[in-house]
């Protein structure tokens, strides 16, 4: 996985594990993920997947609707010649025209969507990344679908075993049992369950695959989901969230902010009220490229950082990989800062300014 939590390479972080962060770490985002031509999008909110025209493939929907025989060519025609005058509001369109009852296009809309999205968990290769969403969250169809049991349906449909395999620890690596990551139940199969059960305290990852009745491939399968839902992990490893709490994160957030501070007070003391200018050209130069959680951000008054989203909630932390992506966006707007004093004032202030912020540390 990239510096940036949410950029990478599905060779690394597979579809089913980067969901799994998704939703433990209450992400907010537009979810691109790319594989030769194909494209999709999926849209997040706190944790949750939601469903809408920014993010909807309309094409292959139209096409699904005649291949079924639920809609004539003709009439899907004068619905989207609707849309198009309606700011192109497909399903207004297809209810309007009455092509489809409203309570049918919504149910349709939404099965399209889970099954274009659970093809991916097959994925051995691609890209992804997570931005900013660019529509309100209110324009969504669908808002508020929960994470576990789309990535529990996903895993169980899988047919390529190369991710599954891929995602499980070696054969002698010890397992333990952690608790639910938010608090929310998780609505597990009997037989899940049991491999959670037998999990705990076993001897070895390889043993409880060799004496499992499941078998192993179905054993796998409910290993990797365990492992991905964040209920299981391996015996050396730890919970992210314990070692890095929330109040780490607040902590660290004070931190970086004191050295925004320090930097501001430097400039400030050699251009006067135009500092705070460069301060917000320079957060936007690199806006585009931090957490997501930073796109709605501002330079305050004083030169610190104030986030308009909550921080707790969109700031990916309960992951060495969340970590890391926390850490980077720091250094960029930090990096970005210092360049601007090099190009207002020159190297010689660039130089007394690194020196000054070296003397408070790295932060924690």
């Amino acid at each position: 996985m990239d510096q940036n939590a949410f950029c990478g390479d599905l060779a690394e972080t597979s579809f089913p594990k980067l969901l799994g962060l998704i939703w433990r770490e209450g992400r907010s985002g537009r979810l691109s993920v790319r594989k030769g031509p194909d494209e999709r999008a999926f849209s997040f909110e706190e944790g949750t997947w939601s469903i809408g025209p920014d993010t909807f493939n309309a094409p292959g929907f139209l096409e699904g609707l005649v291949a079924r025989g639920l809609a004539r060519p003709a009439d899907l025609a004068r619905a989207e010649a609707l849309a198009d005058k309606d700011a192109g509001c497909l399903m207004r369109g297809l209810i309007e025209e009455g092509v489809l009852p409203a309570a049918r296009a919504w149910d349709l809309a939404t099965d399209f969507s889970r099954d274009r999205f659970h093809e991916v968990f097959d994925w051995t290769e691609g890209t992804y990344d997570l931005g900013p969403v660019p529509v309100p969250p209110e324009s969504a169809w669908v808002r508020g679908i929960r994470l576990p049991g789309l990535i529990l349906d996903g895993i169980r449909r899988m047919s390529n075993s190369a991710v599954i395999e891929a995602g499980l620890p070696g054969p002698d690596e010890k397992l333990r049992l952690l608790p639910p990551g938010n608090g929310e139940p998780i609505a597990l199969a009997p037989h899940e369950r049991y491999v959670l059960s037998v999990a705990d305290g076993a001897d070895r990852l390889g043993e409880i695959i060799r004496t499992s009745p499941l078998g192993g491939r179905e054993t796998k399968r409910a290993l990797f989901a365990l492992l991905v839902l964040g209920l299981l992990a391996t015996e050396k490893g730890d919970r992210p969230s314990s070692e890095y709490s929330l109040g780490d994160v607040d902590r660290l957030f004070e931190a970086f902010n004191d050295r925004c501070s320090f930097i501001f007070k430097y400039i400030s003391k050699e251009l006067g009220p135009v500092a705070l200018n460069v301060f917000e050209k320079s957060l936007e130069e690199v806006r585009g490229r931090i957490d997501p959680a930073f796109q709605t951000c501002r330079v305050k008054p004083d030169g610190r950082i104030e986030l308009r989203t909550l921080l707790r909630k969109n700031l990916g932390v309960s992951s060495d990989e969340g970590k890391r992506g926390l850490l980077r966006s720091f250094d960029e707007i930090l990096a970005a800062e210092v360049l601007a004093v090099k190009r207002t004032l020159g190297n010689g202030h660039e130089s007394a300014l690194v020196k000054g912020l070296e003397r408070m540390g790295d932060l924690p």
